[in-house]
């Protein structure tokens, strides 16, 4: 993983909020407890963007300042938490490659100053 540690990410990162890059897109991660219905709750989003130093995305709005190419490309809810995130790491949600098939190509991500086209 590049910014940051393989370990780090699994304690924490992959629910955490934690913002990816690999191949042109940002992949958000985050996770939380729904109280309604008693379970965990993971999602991924997914928009162009361009990180050229691995360490600070860009990512393209339009004029409106809407995300383009914005999607949910992943959701999961279950009540064991680690059955949540090891159906994460195994799905193809990167460009049809799992986490473990990428891990050393996925960069942890800060945000930069979007470009408006």
């Amino acid at each position: 993983m590049i910014n940051g540690k393989l370990s780090h990410f699994l304690d924490t990162g992959w629910y955490s909020e934690s913002t990816l890059y690999y191949k042109g897109f940002v992949y958000w991660c985050e996770g939380y407890t729904d109280e309604n219905i008693g379970k965990s709750v993971f999602f991924v989003d997914r928009w162009k963007a361009e990180c050229p130093d691995n360490e600070f995305y860009q990512e393209y709005k339009d004029s409106a300042g809407k995300l383009i190419g914005y999607e949910r490309i992943y959701e999961d809810t279950d009540s064991d938490f680690d059955v949540l995130k090891k159906r994460f790491l195994q799905s193809a949600i990167f460009n049809g490659k799992s986490f473990w098939e990428i891990e050393k190509n996925l960069a942890w991500v800060d945000e930069g100053t979007p470009i408006y086209i």
